[in-house]
């Protein structure tokens, strides 16, 4: 079954990649871990941005059916430039003539339609350790071109030096050669749960250990059977490390549980605001009163509806972390209509690490109320 719902996970994202997905969560790490020297240039306190809608403009210029990845970001420099960084991931295995080509044609396109200079940044993710292109270059009749870029080999870097990284990027990294490398399953099996207790032992935030571990589960495919194995053993790794931290599986079941809260919620507010609505405007006797008590009516079942959601989407995402819920807890959740509160403790939740420890913050926080 869990195998099953992977399988369906990766088909709904056939668009995208895990790589896409390292460049977009872990943008900085990955720039310090390939190119130190430029992510020394850049002011990361001014932020960056994902330019999507840029390459897009010029993208069809460069459709060749090979599997690739490109991505363009705005960055600032410390001296205080904007800049644009394209990052072209070759994901083959075998050699292309035609790659520096097509990098060429992609930065050149770029400066046609812009007007700006690009850094441009090519990791080759191929099994051939003969094939490193770093330049493209043509010349006639007196005539010559040379166009060079930053070239990242994931072959060449040592998987010794990968482990004892404490960057994020470089556990997928060796997830990625692990997964190019063999296909045998228990090896895959073992190599995921080693760096899966990696992320667990590193000081990530929890966030970053649940980004890390779903890559982890993309890149590494198993067949079913170990699938099922895999979960059991990473309980086993939850129980030893003492985390909170919930797999894939779990947070999918959680935020569905959440989500069919909520439309419950909503649904069985609105009946009852139209129920309300209605009552309201017949006793009034008037079609003006009719209306009037209809919107109202309507106003506060859909309110009601949402606040009802969320607090049962809370009292499932307890259940979930912690098992049951007293019903001393439940009628304290109940008492939260604040939307913004209700959202609030959802986070509180998933951190808190034991049913007490929520309860506590929860009592807290109704106090202040008084």
């Amino acid at each position: 079954m869990a195998a099953r719902k992977r399988a369906a996970q990766r088909k709904r994202h056939d668009q995208d990649s895990p790589w896409k997905e390292l460049i977009r969560l872990f943008f900085p790490q990955l720039i310090e871990m390939i190119h130190p020297e430029l992510h020394g240039l850049i002011d990361w306190q001014r932020g960056y941005e994902f330019l999507d809608a840029e390459l897009q403009r010029i993208a069809r210029q460069s459709r060749t059916g090979r599997q690739t990845v490109d991505k363009l970001v705005r960055v600032y420099f410390r001296d205080g430039t904007e800049q644009w960084i394209l990052i072209h991931i070759e994901v083959q295995s075998r050699p292309d003539r035609l790659f520096p080509e097509r990098t060429y044609t992609y930065d050149a396109a770029l400066w046609l339609y812009y007007r700006r200079p690009i850094v441009t940044i090519a990791i080759l993710a191929d099994k051939n350790p003969h094939w490193r292109p770093t330049k493209y270059e043509r010349s006639l009749a007196g005539c010559r071109l040379e166009f060079e870029f930053y070239t990242v080999k994931l072959l060449e870097w040592d998987e010794a030096e990968l482990l004892a990284n404490p960057n994020p990027c470089a556990l997928l990294f060796v997830a990625f050669r692990r997964a190019q490398a063999s296909s045998d399953a228990e090896f895959i099996l073992q190599s995921r749960l080693e760096l899966v207790r990696l992320a667990l032992d590193r000081g990530y935030t929890e966030e970053q250990v649940g980004e890390l571990i779903r890559l982890l589960e993309w890149v590494m495919v198993l067949p079913e059977i170990f699938e099922e194995r895999y979960e059991q053993l990473l309980e086993e790794v939850k129980r030893e490390k003492g985390t909170p931290y919930l797999s894939v599986m779990e947070r999918k079941a959680l935020r569905d549980g959440l989500q069919q809260g909520l439309q419950q919620g909503l649904q069985q507010g609105l009946q009852q605001g139209l129920q309300q609505g209605l009552e309201q405007g017949l006793q009034q006797g008037l079609q003006q009163g009719l209306q009037q008590g209809l919107e109202q009516g309507l106003q506060q079942g859909l309110q009601q509806g949402i606040e009802r959601g969320l607090q049962d989407g809370l009292l499932k995402l307890l259940r979930g972390l912690y098992g049951d819920v007293p019903e001393s807890l439940e009628a304290q959740v109940r008492s939260v209509h604040d939307v913004a509160q209700l959202n609030a403790l959802y986070d509180v939740a998933l951190s808190a690490g034991s049913l007490q420890a929520f309860a506590e913050q929860l009592s807290r926080l109704l106090e202040e109320q008084v």
